[in-house]
């Protein structure tokens, strides 16, 4: 069979397929009216339930929303945090109990409960800095009354303990006062600020007194005192600004601050006590300004600086006063000595006087200058001397030096004769474990100067 056959037949067969398709699709819509309504019934029934599961769908992702909203509402979230923080302080998980409060306070910074609870916190843990912390961060949060009444009552608390356990400090006062300038449990406060004023002075330490504390309370209570109805103040300011103590080592940088402290004190109420301790004061800053200049010419090595103030009136007037027995304050017999490091002021009798301390007293000193206050009459004419002791090198005494300058009358060799004339002497002593050398030299600087050792 040629191939044009071949084609030729197969045509006719897809001819004849394509018919029997189009006769059985021709045949199959020929369906009954019965068929066609069941049909349309089914395929409505197929929407309906399609519409009510979406409808179905959609509330219920409407609730799983909500649910979430309502979760996640702030409140609620405070609420869980909060109850979370209480059961972990029921079972003491106190860590964890504050980092409750700590979520609470992120989720709201107002609440006063999660402060109050977390400060509960801290004082289980015995931790009541940090606890007055929370509780002041709190109230500025928040100006919540019940709060700061909460951390005023930690710190009276605390001082309480301090005055029953006999260790009150500077402290220990500030708490209270802390409380007095927060306005609030003034009555309690004020009987406790008297108490603890009364113990810390009573336990002074009379050689190493804490001067800058007591300035710092005193200028609180004086402040206080001054703030409306805070009258009963100023009977514990007048009190605190007397420590009566029958000595007390005061260094020489603080002698202006007790001064400060006694005269706001007089402000206050006057006493003569401190009337007298505040002349005295004054009495020791006058010698210190006189020796001032001398002691800062002796430190570079100038000796020749004592000749005039060995004649200058108000050196001569001290050194009178002492042979006399007038100095007024300053306390001290034949060789009275003058330091720079501290001065010891004495209350006996209802009369104050001080004292400087000598070389071997002050293990520190850098300079030590003793006036000559003893009666020495040279041909009738009184002597005018002093001495100066350098720094201490190291702790030991040895090797010691003094220089000792006067002013004098005395035999001065001129040519072949003695003259008694007034002239200044210049004396070094080298003291050792050995023994003692001397150089004298006489006339110092004077035309017939003369020199000698032994």
């Amino acid at each position: 069979m040629s191939s044009a056959d071949n084609e030729l037949k197969n045509k006719k067969k897809r001819k004849e397929s394509s018919s029997t398709k189009h006769k059985m699709k021709k045949k199959g819509k020929k369906i009954s009216a019965a068929e066609r309504k069941r049909r349309r019934r089914r395929s409505r029934r197929r929407i309906v339930i399609l519409e009510w599961t979406l409808v179905a769908c959609g509330i219920l992702m409407l609730f799983g929303a909500g649910g979430y909203v309502v979760w996640n509402l702030p409140t609620l979230k405070l609420s869980r945090e909060l109850n979370a923080g209480m059961e972990y302080t029921q079972e003491e998980s106190y860590d964890a109990a504050i980092e409750a409060y700590e979520n609470a306070l992120e989720i709201d910074s107002t609440s006063v409960e999660a402060y109050r609870c977390m400060a509960g916190a801290y004082l289980n843990m015995n931790e009541e800095s940090q606890a007055k912390q929370v509780l002041f961060d709190g109230w500025e949060n928040t100006q919540d009354e019940g709060l700061l009444e909460y951390y005023c009552t930690v710190m009276l608390n605390e001082a309480v303990d301090e005055i029953n356990a006999d260790s009150v400090s500077p402290e220990t006062i500030e708490k209270i006062a802390d409380v007095l300038e927060q306005n609030a449990l003034k009555e309690e406060a004020l009987e406790l600020l008297g108490t603890a004023c009364d113990r810390w002075m009573d336990a002074i330490d009379e050689t190493a007194f804490d001067f800058l504390s007591y300035e710092r309370i005193m200028n609180r209570l004086i402040a206080l005192s001054n703030s409306a109805g805070m009258d009963g103040v100023r009977d514990i300011a007048s009190r605190f600004g007397w420590l009566g103590a029958e000595e007390l080592k005061v260094p020489m940088e603080y002698i202006d601050t007790y001064l400060t402290v006694l005269e706001n004190a007089n402000a206050l109420s006057e006493m003569p006590e401190r009337n007298e301790m505040i002349s005295c004061l004054h009495k020791v800053k006058e010698v210190q300004a006189e020796f001032e200049g001398l002691f800062q010419e002796f430190d570079a090595g100038n000796y020749e600086a004592a000749k005039d103030f060995l004649v200058k009136d108000s050196y001569l007037q001290i050194r009178d006063a002492f042979i006399n027995g007038t100095m007024e304050y300053w306390e001290g017999a034949t060789y009275i000595p003058v330091s720079r490091e501290y001065v010891t002021i004495k209350w006996k009798d209802g009369k104050c006087s001080f004292a400087f301390p000598d070389y071997d007293e002050n293990e520190n000193t850098a300079g030590i200058i003793t006036v000559w206050g003893n009666e020495m009459l040279d041909n009738g004419v009184q002597r005018s001397s002093i001495t100066y002791e350098p720094a201490k090198e190291g702790e030991n005494y040895y090797p010691h030096t003094e220089y000792i300058i006067s002013y004098m009358c005395s035999n001065v060799q001129k040519e072949r004769s003695f003259v008694y004339e007034m002239n200044y002497h210049f004396e070094t002593r080298v003291l050792t474990e050995e023994g003692m050398t001397t150089t004298m030299i006489g006339d110092w600087g004077g035309p017939y100067q003369w020199q000698k050792t032994y």
